[in-house]
């Protein structure tokens, strides 16, 4: 797979490029319900929390709004004004920018707010110090029109990606659940907590996973070489779960955050990816909408959660039937994806990080 060539690329500190500003908290007793938006300490909606009518402090359209409380990192371009609450940090950039150079810019400065945690904000003050690398002009200038035409690309390659999944028809089937039966969550997995208080940017890097809490990258956010001395390092296999509600699965042994409050899944059956990730999606669908950083998702009431699985006729989980059912929803996807490929092209694969996630483009 072809990496992204940053060999001449520049590291700039961010209030050479952006001015930082601080939001300001909004009560929801003093909210007045209206068209403008409210931006909070959230990674989904565009960091979009409420709609308001309150006026007093407005920020323009074209900036970027960072979470250093929360969702810390989480990073968005806001193309309408909005109201940021004191969560969120506003940046007034000094350049001439457009949406594509930010959904560029994003995923940057969300890599750098990995270095970051409850215990450790990134504040305002500590945000125009921070430095990012950006791809550069011989005259050392960012290059903004090689990350325009960058990002514009990657829109077009998802727009034919995403047509092609539409041509593609499938027609949804329903599920009979008749047979289900609710199980709870402590009877087919013991689960534990990390001990210590492992901080990625006092890690050495290395190849072993370091699991948080987040929407992206299956929760890791970092790599690094050892342990704090303290926290297990966990056998791969499991499930974790963070304190909002989201579910992976980890292939590899790892380390977790204690303040990431990460819930480590042990399995007490033979576990294996395909019955891994059908249970992921059940336990996803089961927490989504009932997690959040106002009311997490902790040990003790994981412990307390059922889940609806297909059972045997013993009335035990039938593991059997959710590895055939993933195995079978595999061999879809790969055929859907032959479908994108076209038979007479070799096309190279690149990998780019957007503010949808990671994204594969291909060049010809």
């Amino acid at each position: 797979m072809k990496q992204v060539n940053t060999t001449y690329w520049k590291v700039f500190r961010i209030d050479e490029l952006f001015d930082v500003v601080k939001g300001k908290r909004l009560t929801k007793a003093d909210m007045v319900e209206g068209k403008t938006n409210y931006i909070g300490a959230t990674a989904f909606n565009n960091g979009i929390t409420a709609k308001i009518g309150n006026s007093e402090y407005i920020h323009p359209a074209g900036t970027i709004t960072v979470c250093y409380n929360g969702s810390i990192g989480q990073t968005f371009y806001q193309e309408e004004p909005f109201w940021a609450t004191d969560d969120v940090n506003v940046l007034y950039p000094k350049f001439m920018i457009s949406k594509y150079i930010a959904l560029f810019i994003c995923p940057i400065i969300y890599k750098v707010s990995l270095n970051y945690a409850y215990v450790d904000k990134w504040t305002a003050e500590k945000m125009r110090s921070s430095k990012i690398k950006l791809p550069s002009t011989q005259d050392g200038s960012p290059d903004w029109q090689y990350m325009e035409e960058y990002m514009r690309k990657i829109e077009q390659r998802t727009k034919s990606a995403i047509s092609a999944f539409v041509a593609a028809k499938n027609k949804p089937h329903k599920i009979d659940t008749t047979y289900w039966k609710e199980f709870e969550l402590s009877s087919i997995f013991d689960i534990v907590l990390s001990k210590g208080d492992i901080q990625a940017k006092r890690m050495k890097e290395g190849d072993i996973p370091l699991v948080s809490s987040g929407k992206f990258n299956n929760g890791i956010c970092a790599h690094i070489a050892d342990g704090d001395g303290k926290a297990e390092i966990f056998d791969g296999n499991v499930i974790t779960t963070d304190m909002f509600g989201k579910s992976y699965y980890q292939s590899k042994p790892f380390y977790a955050v204690s303040h990431g409050r990460v819930n480590i899944l042990i399995p007490r059956y033979k576990l294996n990816q395909y019955i891994a990730f059908y249970l992921i999606s059940v336990l996803d669908s089961s927490f989504s909408s009932r997690y959040s950083f106002t009311g997490m998702c902790s040990q003790s009431q994981l412990k307390q959660e059922k889940i609806l699985l297909p059972a045997t006729p013993a009335g035990e989980p039938d593991w059997k039937y959710m590895e055939m059912y993933m195995r079978g929803v595999e061999a879809i996807a790969k055929e859907k994806i032959a479908l994108l490929t076209k038979k007479k092209q070799e096309p190279v694969q690149q990998t780019a990080i957007t503010n949808y996630g990671t994204v594969n483009i291909y060049e010809k």
